[in-house]
């Protein structure tokens, strides 16, 4: 089994609302990085999973604070490593608005820059321009953008869908955008009649 297989494996976890072993994960997490120290989509996995566990899992104190130093340890490294790769610029970009201290930051401007960013170096790129979009205050046009995309990228969709834990949470978010970009478009319909 490779490694975002044994992912998976352990992101079918998520939400079970019990105190699990995390340890597993933990030493996953650190030998992934340390076999593919180049991989911007190991790194944008393992900081979603330490992440994930840090923030919605139940885990003991030790636990939590190590996990939690770990995930600011691998953001440090890979910011460094990564600052010109879209591809992390997009996902790191999008979870930094959740629980922004664990990553060492006082607001959300880090991921607001990151996200603009990926869109300034791949100004065609559609999802980038989406979540950038979804960012700032007052903009609508990120629910029709993430219509476009649920109905007719299905390249986008896949490739997501091929992330992991991270993919399946920006699709679940495309998919907020996308229903009230419907239910927006009705209620006009509705209004016009």
């Amino acid at each position: 089994m490779n490694w975002k297989e044994q992912f998976a494996e352990i992101e079918k976890t998520f939400g079970v609302h019990a105190k699990l072993d995390w340890k597993p994960a933990t030493a996953l997490a650190r030998k992934v990085i340390a076999d593919h120290p180049n991989d911007v989509e190991a790194y944008v996995r393992v900081i979603y999973l330490l992440h994930n566990i840090v923030l919605e899992e139940e885990t003991i104190n030790s636990e939590h604070n190590y996990m939690a130093g770990l995930l600011k340890q691998y953001f440090d490294e890979s910011q460094k490593k990564f600052s010109d790769n879209t591809e992390y610029l997009f996902f790191i970009g999008k979870i930094l608005w959740i629980a922004e201290w664990y990553f060492g930051q006082d607001d959300d401007k880090l991921g607001m820059e990151m996200q603009k960013k990926a869109v300034e170096l791949e100004p065609n790129n559609i999802l980038y321009e989406w979540a950038y979009r979804l960012s700032v205050k007052g903009d609508v046009v990120h629910e029709y953008l993430a219509c476009r995309i649920i109905t007719n990228e299905t390249s986008i969709v896949n490739w997501l869908k091929s992330k992991g834990f991270p993919g399946e949470y920006v699709l679940e978010h495309l998919e907020v955008s996308k229903k009230r970009y419907e239910e927006n478009t009705s209620q006009k319909l509705r209004a016009a009649d």
